[in-house]
């Protein structure tokens, strides 16, 4: 089973997240489903650079 941890993020980061998931081509349902994309997206660019 899966745990979750709280993050806070400034008000104006969440509208422009809000935007990008109200875009319905972009596939994202969720703020949710695209912060967790973003983060595995830049755990993986970081990765590159530690190796």
């Amino acid at each position: 089973m899966n745990r979750y941890t709280n993050v806070a993020l400034p008000t104006e980061l969440t509208k422009k997240i809000d935007e990008i998931v109200k875009d319905s081509n972009l596939g994202y349902k969720t703020k949710a489903e695209f912060v967790k994309e973003a983060v595995r997206s830049s755990i993986r660019e970081i990765s590159k650079y530690k190796h």
